[in-house]
């Protein structure tokens, strides 16, 4: 009698010979990855939920593992999951590209490109995009997914992002990247601020109260701006100039108002004496309805790179090559 694991499963399983593996196997692998779910998986392959259920059973005695638990919330993967699922989507859209023999024509095309962005490639990079499709792609729309979504990097992976705009630190492998501005920050106050007058210092700057952009809240993981998530760093809170000149100085700034956006701020401004560090490229585009006034700060401030990253299976695909063309294309004028 064989002995079995906690899990019910053979502790030392066969190596698998790829000869004699079922590839459709791994397409309802890819299928529950997605849905979390056995019955959204089987609507999303037009098989039944029990064909479904008997092709995970016979793939969890093919890899000795459970490879996804049931919870209240869905079919959680186990970590021999997470760790397939790179190779195995990387695998699945490489076949499908080499049997797709369509290219894709922007002025034909329908298609729907899922954009990761938050508000400072929704105002500066997003109208100057569908300002382009309108005449160079009627038929291709563009939905954008928050970029502050803390599974974004899972967005990308699962295929259901194209492309996601943001500040990285650190990139795997398994991603491109295209490197878009260099963004660099000002401090914006209302018109008549007691700041836009006199010799400005940073004694002055930290008397003031700020308000501050916080796109995920206190959110456990988030490490001085930045959330790690399946390997990459991306900052999720840039507005860090004021915040990081006390460190300097050996003050404290108080944060009087924290906003999810940077559209946020410059009402906030015009109607109070608040101070706010902000992009200096979208407070340009912003502050026009207010009566802003954009300050130099008188203290360092680190400048940020904004950049587009998408998941490597994609690289040959005609229609993601085509949007990075033109979000790279838009991003040039911009500099």
């Amino acid at each position: 009698m064989s002995r079995r694991g906690p899990s019910g499963f053979a502790p030392h399983v066969k190596p698998v010979r790829l000869r004699s593996f079922d590839l459709n196997l791994l397409l309802v692998f890819d299928a529950i990855l997605k849905e979390r779910s056995v019955v959204a998986a089987s609507e999303r392959l037009g098989l039944s939920p029990t064909a479904v259920s008997h092709a995970l059973a016979r793939l969890r005695r093919l890899l000795g593992d459970q490879l996804f638990v049931r919870e209240a919330r869905g079919m959680r993967p186990t970590a021999r999951a997470l760790q397939l699922m790179p190779a195995v989507q990387l695998a699945l859209s490489g076949l499908e590209r080499a049997l797709e023999t369509r290219t894709f024509d922007p002025q034909r095309s329908p298609r729907t490109f899922y954009i990761g962005a938050s508000d400072y490639a929704c105002t500066l990079l997003i109208p100057r995009l569908i300002e382009r499709l309108a005449t160079n792609a009627p038929a291709v729309d563009v939905a954008v997914v928050p970029a502050n979504r803390v599974d974004m990097i899972r967005q990308l992976d699962e295929g259901r992002v194209d492309l996601a705009i943001a500040w990285f630190a650190a990139v795997p492998e398994r991603f491109g990247r295209l490197k878009l501005l260099d963004e660099t920050y000002v401090l914006a106050v209302r018109k008549g601020h007691p700041l836009s007058r006199g010799r400005l210092t940073p004694a002055r700057v930290l008397k003031c109260g700020h308000v501050i952009v916080d796109y995920v809240g206190n959110a456990d993981n988030l490490v001085d701006g930045f959330l790690p998530e399946l390997g990459v760093l991306r900052r999720v809170q840039i507005d860090r100039a004021v915040l990081e000149a006390p460190q300097r100085l050996g003050a404290s700034a108080r944060i009087a108002a924290r906003v999810p956006s940077f559209c946020n701020i410059p009402p906030i401004l015009e109607r109070s004496d608040l101070v706010a560090s902000v992009p200096r490229r979208l407070i340009g585009e912003l502050s026009s309805p207010y009566r802003i006034v954009v300050l130099e700060p008188p203290f360092d401030t680190a400048a940020v790179v904004v950049e587009a990253i998408w998941h490597r299976r994609t690289e040959a695909d005609p229609g993601t090559t085509w949007l990075r063309h033109h979000i790279e294309s838009i991003a040039r004028v911009l500099r």
